[in-house]
């Protein structure tokens, strides 16, 4: 009876580890997997959210650099007329420092001509 006794304790031990150990492993496979989806589905919510948002950031940016691109264009467009009005005014300057270096060799003319007249009305006196 001994004999049975010691099978019985030591015997079914045995035979319920390795039965809890051949059911209980699926369900822990399985429990590990789906704690492994839920993570991939939070994964996936963190990343669409930061791709949401990366979006809304790149729509953004895009208005911001269609804005900047009106204003490069309207600085270009001043840019060319002021160009035409300083090439303008530059001519009309040329122009009118030739006229005032006219002037100044026709005042210098009168000038020596008032001076020679003068001469001679003095050294005819």
């Amino acid at each position: 009876m001994e004999l049975l006794e010691i099978l019985e304790k030591l015997i079914i031990p045995i035979v319920t580890a390795i039965g809890g150990y051949f059911v209980g492993r699926p369900k822990q496979q399985a429990e590990v997997e789906a704690t492994n989806v839920e993570n991939a589905g939070k994964v996936i919510d963190k990343w669409e959210g930061y791709a949401n948002r990366l979006e809304k950031d790149i729509e953004h940016l895009r208005a911001i650099i269609e804005d900047l691109n009106e204003g490069l264009k309207l600085a270009n467009e001043d840019r060319i007329a002021c160009s035409k009005t300083l090439a303008e005014l530059q001519m009309k300057y040329d122009d009118l420092m030739k006229l005032y270096n006219e002037l100044q060799i026709e005042l210098k003319r009168v000038k020596n001509e008032k001076y020679i007249s003068i001469d001679r009305n003095a050294t005819a006196r």
